[in-house]
Formats: structure tokens, C-alpha cells, sequence
């Protein structure tokens, strides 16, 4: 069933006016017809079945049913990212969306590669926010991820969380593993995760982080890439806060 993000409040009985966009999709994508139902997800994050009234280019929602949300994450997770290539970055928004990640950030480090050019970052984060918003819909969560500019990483130091993770790719004996340091905090609401760009970080960035109470974690043996180290994270931290709160 098709979901869509509304940019109001919604009640019981509401008609509620789509978009052009949506009312193009269901209308000549999807080919919907005349009361065929689809969700909706108002600005409160509530979700409800709706069905469809179709008025020439016009589509308008009915609501009918207020739908209980089991897809929000037990700790709100904010993915602070370096960035990385193209294919690579859209992939990895639309799976952290998918996962369950709630904020990703941005930043540049002095490994950093790509570079975000002043006179493009408008139309590369409408594109960013529309991948993001087409994950979050197909995988019919709740709720949007925020996204927000991108910045230097010394900034990350700022963003307040209950626990601050930094992966690392050169893991040593001073790297505790993730799910010993998830252990160490069970009872907490806001992760906070730093992964690196395809160079990773500089043994100085790392001891930054760590003197502002980052957490040097490892995620094994092997070497991942940028964005598999980052689903990997969002995937893992999501499991083991879901476990634990079934276990309470």
C-alpha cells in the first residue's frame, strides 16, 4: 500500500488535498482508481488509512482510520557522515532512511574527498531530501529523516547525544567493540554515530573526538567501506536497543 507525507495536521473524516506530485503518482503511476485506500502521514507523525478521490489532475485523501506506528526506533539515532561518492552517498541515504536513522549530518574532514560547492548544495539537498523521503515512504515509517547542512568536523564535538560513537578503521586495543559499548549504556534515549569518508580519519581527528567523550568503537576485524560502516552501525544499534526494550 502507498504511502505519503502530508504537510499538514490531519483528523478523523478530514479530506485532505495531495500534491501535485502525489496526485501525478497515483493517478498515472500507480493508476489508482476512484476509493482505493493509501496511508497517510500527517506533520504529528500519525499515520492513517485513507481513501483516494480523484477529480481530474486532483487527488484528495479521506481519512478513515487512525493506524498505531511500530516503526519508530527506540533511541533516536543521528548519523554524522563524511562525505562520500555520489552512487555510494544516495545509496547510503536511503538505506540509513530504511533502518530508521532519524537526523544524518554531514560534515567534511581533512580526508574528505568531495567537496560540497556552495552554488550546488541547494539543489543537491532537495535531491538528498527527496531520496530520503521516497525511502522513508516505501519502507512506510513514520516519520522523515531530518537533514542538515553540511559542516566541518570539528563541529560534531557540539551535537548533544546520551552517547557518542566514533568508528574507526585502524581498530587497536584502545577500540572497544560496539556491542560492549552498547552494553555499558542501556538506558539511555540519543545515539550519536561518526563514520568517515573513504579516507577515513586522521589519528588526530580521532583523539579530538575522543577528548570531547566520543567513544572509539570497533566493528571487527575487517575493513569496511564508508557506507556499509554506516548501515552497519544504525542496523546494529536498532537491534540492540530494540532488544533491550523488549527485555524490560
Amino acid at each position: 500500500m502507498q504511502q505519503y507525507f502530508i504537510d499538514t495536521i490531519a483528523h478523523m473524516n478530514d479530506q485532505i488535498a495531495l500534491n501535485t506530485e502525489q496526485s501525478h503518482h497515483i493517478t498515472h503511476v500507480l493508476r489508482m482508481r476512484e476509493d482505493d485506500v493509501i496511508r497517510i502521514v500527517d506533520t504529528s507523525s500519525q499515520m492513517y488509512f485513507a481513501h483516494i478521490h480523484i477529480d481530474g489532475k486532483h487527488v484528495f485523501a479521506h481519512i478513515d482510520e487512525m493506524i498505531e506506528d511500530h516503526t519508530k526506533n527506540k533511541v533516536h539515532i543521528t548519523l554524522a557522515q563524511g562525505l562520500i561518492k555520489k552512487e555510494k552517498w544516495d545509496f547510503l541515504l536511503q538505506k540509513s532512511a530504511e533502518l530508521g536513522v532519524s537526523c544524518i549530518l554531514p560534515f567534511i574532514s581533512s580526508r574528505t574527498v568531495v567537496k560540497m560547492k556552495d552554488e550546488k548544495a541547494d539543489k543537491k539537498r532537495q535531491r538528498y531530501e527527496k531520496i530520503l523521503q521516497e525511502a522513508c515512504e516505501q519502507c512506510k515509517r513514520s516519520t522523515l529523516v531530518e537533514f542538515q547542512d553540511t559542516v566541518d568536523l570539528k563541529k560534531i564535538k557540539d551535537v548533544e547525544a546520551d552517547l557518542k560513537l566514533i568508528a574507526y578503521e585502524d581498530a587497536d586495543h584502545q577500540s572497544e567493540h560496539l556491542y560492549q559499548v552498547l552494553q555499558q549504556h542501556k538506558n539511555i534515549s540519543s545515539v550519536l554515530v561518526v563514520v568517515g569518508s573513504e579516507g577515513g580519519f586522521s589519528i588526530e581527528e580521532v583523539e579530538q573526538l575522543e577528548a570531547s567523550g566520543f567513544i572509539r568503537v570497533s566493528l571487527g576485524a575487517r575493513i569496511l567501506r564508508a557506507e556499509t560502516a554506516a548501515i552497519s552501525l544504525i542496523n546494529n544499534i536498532a537491534f540492540f536497543y530494540e532488544m533491550v526494550g523488549d527485555q524490560s
